[in-house]
């Protein structure tokens, strides 16, 4: 068997935690050391460029050493630090791996790759490609309006944003910011994916879907790993969206996003029902 690198774009808030523990407990599997590895998406700058690590200093370098000459495992910001500072140590790392008797699948699933752009995602799968790996891809995607509610507390949670009991006010200054729009745009996740990988290396699916019998059997058949019927009971990571919104303010955002419902519609027209805000975006003749 061709030993698997699974590349999950996210989206953030649909279910990537919980598709990714639920391929990593399988048998076969190796995802390493992090959850997620987020080495790519700093390069974007923005809002993304948060997430590059600053170089270690000496002596950080010289522990996360001792440690790893010991088979402890090597800290999490060092090892992140290291990938991002030379990407053919990326796809070394995930090639060890895949070295272990008995490993067949590995992968990085970091949300917010969702706004890699083609050159980035062809980038990676060449690398694992020269590795002789293939590469896989994993997007899931949530009712906008929804994603977008639930992006908000977590951003309040984490200090990023204040906090606040109304959801009003706050999610009218944040729908449209970069922030959210970095995230929400699925069209643009998906039109990057269609043109890099074939429609046989990649599992989209909705987030409304994914815990369902037939959700889990989809993804079980594109992984090629056992059904487990009862994992769609396993909320990993879960958060609320927050209520108390005024419907015009769903509409108002569902209006901004009506490129992402039409674009995903064809795809998946059960939206139309599955998606509480689609009513707001998508129009029938």
């Amino acid at each position: 068997m061709t030993p698997i690198f699974y590349l999950g774009l996210g989206g953030q808030k649909c279910g990537s935690t919980w598709i990714q523990a639920y391929l990593a407990r399988q048998s076969g599997s190796d995802f390493g050391r992090l959850g997620e590895y987020q080495i790519w998406e700093h390069t974007l700058g923005g809002v993304f460029a948060r997430y590059k690590v600053a170089a270690r200093s000496p002596v950080e370098r010289l522990r996360a050493k001792a440690k790893t000459g010991v088979g402890a495992s090597e800290p999490a910001q060092h090892l992140r630090w290291r990938l991002q500072s030379d990407p053919d140590a990326y796809f070394d790392y995930f090639a060890r791996l895949l070295d272990r008797p008995g490993t067949v699948r590995t992968g990085d699933i970091s949300p917010s790759y969702a706004a890699l752009p083609p050159e980035t995602l062809t980038r990676i799968r060449d690398g694992f490609d020269r590795r002789g790996i293939a590469v896989k891809v994993l997007f899931s995607m949530r009712d906008p309006v929804d994603r977008i509610r639930s992006h908000m507390r977590m951003e309040m949670a984490k200090g990023r944003l204040p906090s606040s009991e109304d959801n009003t006010e706050p999610l009218l200054a944040f729908y449209a910011g970069a922030e959210a729009e970095a995230r929400t745009r699925y069209d643009r996740t998906m039109a990057a994916i269609s043109q890099v990988f074939e429609s046989r290396d990649s599992h989209l699916c909705l987030f409304e879907e994914l815990f369902t019998p037939k959700g889990i059997a989809a993804l079980a058949e594109f992984a090629h790993v056992p059904v487990d019927a009862d994992a769609g009971g396993q909320a990993v990571n879960a958060r609320a969206k927050g209520s108390g919104v005024p419907e015009e303010v769903l509409a108002e955002i569902a209006a901004h996003y009506r490129p992402v419902y039409e674009t995903v519609a064809v795809r998946f027209p059960q939206i139309a029902t599955l998606w509480p805000s689609a009513k707001y975006a998508l129009t029938t003749a």
